[in-house]
């Protein structure tokens, strides 16, 4: 996960003649310029996420293709204000800080939580298998998670647990960000902002922009199929 991790904490290389400063993208599977807010595909072999233009990710968005090496970044968000679950998940992976996110890797499951030095990894109890996670998450809220690229957030308040899926490149933007911006014991307000306006954008973008209401649920279709 360091590589994924470092592509967020790094700016990438100077770009020549676009009177900017900033720096120009480019499709890492062909090379093809792409915009800000491009989508991105993940090396399973390499462990890292790659940003492509539109055609290459469109390739990788069928279960399989490319030998099964890459597969496309999905780009929905779902929301569940209340999430009970969330204090199981937390308890078992014997998380300290009410906010991790947890990913299936593997046929396995994997937590982590941000910390000043980035993603800290938790095992979870070995009896805690893909499928029986998978399954108390469909029966939880509805959502299927997709192996590799999506992440369940988690986030405990004083008024509960809320929960969130993800892709998976956002929940390591999101650690990154917090790592930038972290100081003193907690993260400090800056840090605290940083979440704030992260999960306000995500809630907005599952349709739950003020936070209440029943859990999103997805629309239909398998959750490999599902983009976007």
């Amino acid at each position: 996960m360091t590589a994924t991790l470092r592509r967020y904490l790094t700016p990438g290389p100077a770009t020549a003649g676009t009177g900017t400063g900033t720096a120009a993208a480019r499709c890492e599977l062909c090379g093809e310029r792409i915009t800000e807010g491009h989508g991105h595909v993940a090396d399973l072999d390499g462990r890292s996420i790659l940003c492509s233009c539109p055609g290459c990710r469109l390739l990788f968005t069928r279960a399989g293709a490319g030998g099964g090496r890459y597969r496309a970044v999905p780009t929905r968000y779902l929301f569940a204000a209340t999430f009970p679950a969330g204090a199981e998940l937390l308890a078992a992976a014997g998380i300290p800080v009410g906010l991790a996110f947890f990913v299936i890797h593997d046929g396995a499951v994997g937590a982590f939580y941000p910390s000043p030095a980035g993603a800290t990894h938790c095992e979870l109890p070995a009896t805690t298998t893909a499928g029986g996670f998978g399954a108390d998450l469909a029966a939880a809220v509805g959502w299927q998670l997709t192996p590799e690229v999506e992440g369940l957030l988690v986030h405990t308040t004083r008024d509960g647990q809320s929960g969130y899926l993800l892709p998976i490149d956002a929940c390591y933007r999101l650690v990154g960000e917090l790592r930038l911006h972290w100081h003193g014991f907690d993260g400090g307000a800056q840090a605290r902002q940083r979440l704030a306006d992260f999960l306000a954008d995500a809630r907005r973008r599952a349709g739950s922009p003020d936070g209440t209401g029943s859990p999103a649920r997805p629309r239909g279709g398998s959750a490999g199929a599902r983009d976007g």
